[in-house]
């Protein structure tokens, strides 16, 4: 598990941030960033450009979990079923879950707030920001995407509405809610950087 878990360091130099309100490399992280929403969110794309912004660590879990699995999410789907994929899942939040205070930030599958106990791992020395999309918006970024197994329907804007649907009282138990929808990921990071920076936790 360690050799999946050293993270990637996104740091960059000032010039190329296009951040420019603020100089990010004089805040000082307090605790991790954990993004959560739903496919198509952006939590990736994002969580690696505030990892470059505060010059932190950045980790995919569902990356983390194929290197574990040394599969792919779908062929784990498929050969295995999603609750065997959920449970490596839990395992590699746990761990990320440990992870020192500030240290880096990280990126949750779709489907992690629905296990529970999930998000108290993540808690531990973390800030839960959930990134709100629409489901149109949603399925705009990622249907002609063919690596997400739980969207192999005929209608797969319908499915994912119905999954936002279930997901949404989970996804707003977070500490902080950005939208996503109709903006670039370099202003979602911004407005991220924004609001955690007069937290005091």
């Amino acid at each position: 598990m360690k050799n999946f878990l050293r993270g990637s360091n996104m740091q960059a130099s000032e010039n190329n941030t296009g951040y420019e309100e603020d100089n990010p490399a004089s805040f000082r992280l307090k605790r991790n960033i954990l993004l959560t929403g739903f496919m198509g969110s952006g939590k990736t794309s994002v969580g690696k450009i505030l990892a470059r912004l505060l010059k932190v660590n950045f980790f995919d879990s569902d990356e983390l979990i194929t290197g574990l699995v040394g599969m792919s999410v779908n062929d784990i789907f498929r050969c295995y079923g999603e609750d065997y994929f959920r449970s490596r899942e839990t395992e590699v939040l746990e761990i990320l879950g440990k992870k020192s205070p500030g240290s880096c930030v990280v990126s949750t599958g779709g489907g992690a707030v629905l296990r529970p106990g999930n998000l108290d791992a993540l808690r531990k020395n973390g800030i839960i920001v959930y990134l709100d999309v629409s489901a149109e918006e949603a399925y705009r970024r990622v249907k002609e995407m063919n690596d997400r197994p739980l969207l192999q329907v005929e209608n797969s804007l319908k499915k994912i509405e119905e999954l936002l649907q279930k997901r949404k009282p989970f996804y707003l138990q977070a500490d902080l809610c950005i939208s996503s929808t109709g903006r670039t990921m370099q202003e979602i990071a911004e407005e991220i950087i924004n609001a955690i920076r007069p937290l005091k936790f």
